[in-house]
């Protein structure tokens, strides 16, 4: 076993839901009561990833994600007084009607698109052009499908028109075989220089097609990547040099550790007054808060972790991490406990194959 580390939560640094003293102070995406609002403004509101592209893209159409100005906090202020039932449903209330047509995909990722277009046509500032918009071209063997735009938007302002390309994505860092340090998804299929690279090279420049002027009408003014999600460290503690990826200093975090070591630190007796919590991947998003009855002991989550590693007929369950949510009990709403970090509990041999996925061409 390595060497213990400091407290996880101690050591990650702000970007998620734990440093606020007080629940008030909490950004929107972590206090409010409601999860549709919560995971909604986490699409509209939570921190890049990136504050640059890193070295290597040549200057150029491709740029990072500009809201108008003002036109967040107009969206904000909206966001926070509004009413729940009218806000889009999440991920497990959809999934108890499913959509007859079967067109209604209940993939995180196609949900995050929703709720970042839901939050267009609500800003003032913005004019939401079109959404999800297929781009074909004909050839000689039929109609060919080169992509789709993830979204057109105008600023009234300047009238510029603008073409975002949206991603939600959760890597986790680890040094390859070679020393290559990259960011892989917890499955080991995804990338985040694989993803940035394809953004960049092959969905943005559809904007700027003839196929795409017209369909949209319009031609594109910018192009620019919408990247949100999470990035999780070994034991939570974040290397330096990171701006040299492009890497946003305030861009949300959170750990990862193999099983052994998660357990040391959760069964310490200082950490007797938290809770537990398995995250399910339609609840990554935005900040958990979560009902007593939901919340789990650090001894009942080992055990309960301990036999899914050891599935010997489930490979899925065998070889695939767990997200999992350290709980604070919330002061002011009595039964329900908070976020205070949030991390990946790994089987003993997933870092080994994680640093073959860093360093694979």
């Amino acid at each position: 076993m390595r060497e213990l580390k400091p407290d996880l939560a101690q050591v990650t640094p702000p970007g998620g839901c734990a440093p606020a003293a007080a629940d008030a102070s909490l950004p929107l995406w972590c206090r409010a009561a409601s999860q549709r609002t919560r995971d909604l403004a986490w699409c509209s509101l939570s921190p890049a990833l990136l504050s640059h592209l890193p070295d290597g893209y040549p200057d150029g159409p491709a740029r990072l994600a500009q809201w108008p100005a003002g036109a967040q906090a107009a969206w904000e202020a909206w966001l926070s007084q509004a009413d729940p039932g009218i806000l889009p449903e999440t991920i497990a209330e959809l999934s108890l009607h499913p959509d007859p047509t079967g067109s209604r995909s209940l993939r995180l990722g196609r949900h995050a698109e929703r709720l970042l277009h839901f939050a267009l046509r609500h800003t003032q500032g913005v004019d939401l052009l079109a959404a999800n918009v297929p781009i074909r071209r004909a050839n000689g063997h039929g109609v060919q499908t080169l992509g789709e735009l993830d979204v057109i938007w105008r600023d009234p302002a300047s009238a510029a028109v603008v073409h975002w390309e949206m991603a939600a994505k959760f890597y986790l860092m680890v040094e390859g075989v070679a020393g290559h340090r990259a960011f892989v998804g917890p499955n080991l299929v995804d990338r985040l220089g694989d993803k940035l690279e394809h953004i960049v090279r092959r969905q943005l420049p559809l904007g700027r097609t003839a196929e795409a002027q017209a369909l949209v009408g319009h031609p594109v003014d910018r192009s620019e990547v919408y990247l949100l999600g999470w990035l999780f460290y070994r034991d939570g503690i974040v290397p330096a040099g990171l701006d040299t990826l492009g890497i946003a200093p305030d861009h949300l975090n959170g750990w990862w550790a193999p099983l052994a070591d998660w357990h040391a630190r959760a069964s310490d007796p200082s950490r007797s007054h938290l809770r537990w919590c398995r995250l399910s991947r339609s609840d990554w998003l935005s900040g958990a808060r979560v009902a007593d009855s939901a919340t789990e002991t650090a001894a009942a989550m080992h055990a309960s972790l301990a036999e899914r590693f050891a599935d010997a007929v489930h490979t899925w369950r065998r070889e695939g991490p767990v997200m999992v949510c350290e709980l604070i009990q919330d002061e002011a709403m009595p039964g329900i406990w908070r976020e205070r970090s949030r991390g990946f509990v790994v089987p003993d041999d997933w870092e080994a194959r994680a640093a073959l996925r860093a360093g694979a061409p």
